[in-house]
């Protein structure tokens, strides 16, 4: 297992060739442009690797950050007896529930509509 130090270190380098890409590409567009060349629409191929690698060390240095949560499941299920053996999945208590929360326009604009 890599030190703490190794971690975010390979997420520092990712952000920097991520960023040194996007520096790479636009001055690339503006030479382009300055020497009336026919097609920019498409940045050049060496940074499209360079910004899938440093995706691939920022993601490698965050998933070996520390230590997953764990997932609990109850014996219940909202699924009915097609996932019963399955059962529920439950946030820990300690994180927040907003996506047990999501409210559609939908939904909002019937109860504004019975409302009035």
């Amino acid at each position: 297992m890599a030190s703490t130090s190794g971690k975010s270190i390979l997420t520092t380098i990712g952000v920097l060739l991520i960023l040194h890409s996007t520096y790479s590409c636009l001055h690339y567009r503006s030479l382009a442009i300055a020497a009336d060349l026919p097609d920019t629409s498409s940045p050049p191929i060496d940074v499209v690797i360079e910004v899938f690698l440093g995706f691939v060390l920022c993601l490698v240095g965050q998933l070996l950050c520390g230590p997953f949560h764990n997932v609990r499941v109850s014996g219940g299920s909202l699924l009915g007896p097609i996932r019963k053996s399955r059962g529920e999945i439950i946030a820990p208590s300690y994180r927040t529930r907003d996506f047990d929360l999501f409210t559609t326009r939908t939904k909002a604009l019937a109860m504004a509509k019975r409302t009035s």
